[in-house]
């Protein structure tokens, strides 16, 4: 259970914990760093799909080709055709440059002249990945990986709670800050059903972290400040009707701040195919990953800061923090799962054409349930006012609701090997967002996505170091859901992103413990 960290109840900052940046203390200790931070989310809605430099250096089309640790990830059934022992590691640095701009505000508001930014703090965060295997024999190879296919870092928060509101980022009810880690610890075992084809099974053990903030008691009549109008509406304004009385309260309240936090163990399953035709120098691959439901379970934290407002004197200081208690939650989160698959082809020209299809069934992640143990229902005396009437203003449950459509990725690719220890890449990767025009905003500022990539790998002895680039350019996307008329959000979303990584992979075949 995640407990969250006090309040700062002036500035009403959460002090989340941010990943150091490496040092200059070696690749290995950069990528052991990276292991335990998610950046910005470089895949559709919070996917990841850059996991392996030799990879994204072809726009990530690697289900067919498979030869190196990442395919633990791409697909794990190409490890059986990598004979001896390696070890690979993998960082990857994402700089993010998110702007909004809302297409209308409450009066009066300031909006900065580029916009809002969304971008990740601080602006480079490492995402590394690390892969192990070993081939036991002619038939059967197993291997190791920890990395992240689904991450998500996003901060609206420009602001502190002295701030004038109308300074403030305009959609922050409908969240400032998110933060997703989903880490799988992948063991995997592939088995060579004939010289030419593999398959292979991975259990998969799926650590998941989630982290949200936003703001709440919207003053412009959304749902949660109406309700807790209608909750202090006899104990505010006695004789009033109770929906009068809730309107007026609702004008009349402080911004409130919430966060949520919770983590999670779930079970999970990757599995793989590869078969290649030596004739025609083909190959055509095969993967699955299993969507996971994760249950997660965590801490709610709500506070007010120090302004003053009308209804302090009425009121008094506690009634809003009896109101939203501190308490455990727990919570749904589902990801998707994903289908792949993939082609290459070496046969003309010394250059290896790659090209893959992937799917991932976003359609699973329609809400996230927020389950609150101290609620609306609560008979417990300490939370009813002497008239016996419940004072608490959150619900039993709170959906967080999302309704994404099923995800497309293309990704095509080729490499050239100019000498003996030298190879060049490119690569083009196209990704259909899977987020709906409701649900665009400061969680998911997405849109479909064009990105470019090139790559080269050298070879020194029996270690292996490969880079990429990407520029990922996201197609500018205008919404306009009247629902969201009042969390601010509707308006122009413009974003690019630069993704750059590395990888040391080491041959360890002949690796002994020295004798004493």
């Amino acid at each position: 259970m995640t407990k969250p960290p006090p309040w700062n109840s002036t500035r009403l900052n959460f002090p989340i914990e941010v990943p150091n940046r490496p040092r200059n203390v070696g690749f290995i200790a950069a990528s052991l760093l990276g292991l335990v931070s998610a950046g910005l989310c470089f895949g559709s809605a919070f996917s990841v799909s850059q996991l392996g430099a030799r990879a994204a250096g072809m726009g990530t089309a690697f289900i067919a080709k498979a030869d190196d640790g990442s395919a633990l990830f791409y697909n794990p059934a190409g490890i059986a055709f990598q004979p001896g022992t390696h070890l690979e590691m993998d960082n990857t640095v994402v700089v993010g440059l998110f702007r909004y701009t809302p297409s209308s505000t409450p009066v009066g508001q300031v909006v900065p002249s580029k916009g809002y930014s969304m971008s990740i703090k601080p602006h480079f965060i490492p995402l590394a990945s690390l892969f192990a295997t070993k081939q036991l024999s002619p038939k059967v190879t197993i291997g190791f990986g920890i990395f992240t296919p689904f991450g998500l870092s996003a901060n609206s928060t420009n602001f502190h709670d002295s701030d004038p509101n109308l300074t403030k980022f305009v959609g922050r009810f409908a969240g400032t800050r998110v933060r997703l880690e989903s880490f799988w610890f992948q063991p995997t075992v592939a088995y060579k059903v004939r010289d030419n084809l593999s398959i292979a099974i991975a259990p998969t053990f799926v650590h998941t972290h989630l982290e949200l903030e936003q703001s709440f008691l919207n003053p412009l009549g959304t749902d949660d400040a109406l309700k807790f109008g209608r909750t202090a509406a006899a104990s505010v304004l006695p004789g009033v009707p109770v929906n009068q009385a809730a309107l007026i309260i609702s004008r009349l309240l402080p911004e409130g701040r919430s966060r949520v936090a919770g983590t999670a163990n779930s079970p999970a399953l990757a599995a793989g195919l590869l078969w290649k035709h030596a004739a025609s120098k083909t190959n055509i691959g095969l993967m699955y990953r299993t969507s996971v439901v994760n249950h997660l379970k965590g801490q709610a934290s709500f506070a007010f800061g120090d302004q003053p407002y009308a209804l302090k004197q009425y009121i008094g200081p506690n009634f809003l923090p009896n109101a939203f208690p501190n308490q455990a939650i727990s919570a749904t989160m589902p990801t998707p799962a994903t289908y792949g698959i993939g082609f290459s082809n070496s046969k003309f020209f010394g250059i290896t054409f790659v090209a893959d299809a992937r799917m991932q069934d976003y359609k699973k992640f329609q809400r996230i349930p927020l389950n609150f143990s101290i609620n609306e229902k609560s008979t417990d005396k300490k939370y009813q006012d002497t008239t016996g009437a419940n004072n608490i203003a959150l619900p039993a449950e709170k959906d967080l609701n999302f309704n994404f459509r099923n995800s497309w990725n293309f990704a095509v690719g080729a490499e050239k090997s100019l000498n003996s220890t030298t190879t060049v890449r490119v690569g083009y990767q196209f990704d259909l967002s899977p987020v709906p025009d409701q649900s665009v905003g400061p969680l998911f500022p997405d849109a479909n996505r064009n990105s470019f990539t090139v790559g080269a790998t050298k070879v020194f002895g029996k270690r292996e170091m490969s880079f990429f680039y990407e520029g990922m350019n996201f197609v500018d996307r205008t919404t306009n859901v009247p629902a969201n008329n009042y969390q601010w959000t509707n308006g122009l979303y413009h974003n690019f992103a630069y993704v750059f990584g590395t990888s040391l992979r080491f041959d360890m075949s002949d690796f002994s413990l020295r004798k004493h």
